[in-house]
């Protein structure tokens, strides 16, 4: 889309630097459109993570074991992670359960999960005590992380849609000149006007580099690993 762009810009205004710097914005705005989809994705696995954990939590007490439970919520889980606990409870049958643990925490990919499966790796392998209150404790952990999630997407969004407007007018009064008053813009056809453009540009970059270093949420370091322990 980005190299598309570019391709149109350049042909209307026959400006090397436009072209190039129009590709560039749009390929930033695609990479923030991409990170704020994956903080989205954070917060709806963190809520999962909760809900499974409460979920473990209450059949424990029913269960003959953890991997009993884990196996009797697997068709139950949340959504975001049921595939991944499904081939967890369908591995336990077949190889270590601390192994399988690890590769499910991976599969999912989310710092929370690797808690989780810390907890009952902990359960199986040095018989902890009161697993169902650690859950516990672990899913209003992980569901306060998915609302710290929400609440910085909402404070945001103001800043998102400022930032869409301002791009919006900007491209849209360039075109309407471009259309109907193309002298107004012949000074940027001389190479102090390119030297502008590329002034203009450098801005714009820079006020979208900030929006997303503003906009990062930093998680916890993954403690948890696929080999043995």
């Amino acid at each position: 889309m980005s190299l598309g762009t570019g391709l149109v810009v350049y042909l209307l205004t026959g400006w090397l630097i436009a072209s190039t710097g129009c590709a560039l914005l749009i390929l930033a705005v695609s990479i923030g459109a991409a990170k704020s989809a994956s903080t989205r994705r954070d917060e709806r696995i963190a809520e999962a993570i909760a809900l499974w954990s409460e979920q473990l939590r209450d059949t424990l007490a029913a269960a003959h074991g953890l991997q009993q439970t884990i196996v009797a919520t697997a068709p139950h889980a949340p959504t975001m992670i049921r595939q991944a606990v499904a081939r967890l409870a369908a591995a336990l049958p077949y190889g270590s359960v601390s192994q399988s643990l690890r590769q499910f925490a991976l599969e999912v990919d989310h710092s929370s999960a690797d808690f989780v499966a810390a907890a009952m790796i902990a359960a199986t392998e040095h018989e902890a005590r009161d697993v169902a209150s650690l859950l516990g404790h672990l899913a209003q952990c992980a569901r306060d992380e998915a609302q710290m999630h929400q609440r910085v997407w909402v404070g945001r969004a103001r800043t998102r849609t400022a930032v869409k407007i301002i791009m919006g007018t900007v491209i849209g009064f360039v075109a309407a000149l471009m259309l109907l008053n193309r002298d107004y813009l012949d000074p940027y056809s001389t190479p102090s006007g390119q030297l502008t453009l590329v002034g203009i540009f450098a801005v714009f970059a820079v006020a979208l580099i900030m929006l997303q270093r503003g906009s990062r949420i930093l998680l916890p370091d993954r403690f948890i690993s696929g080999g043995a322990s």
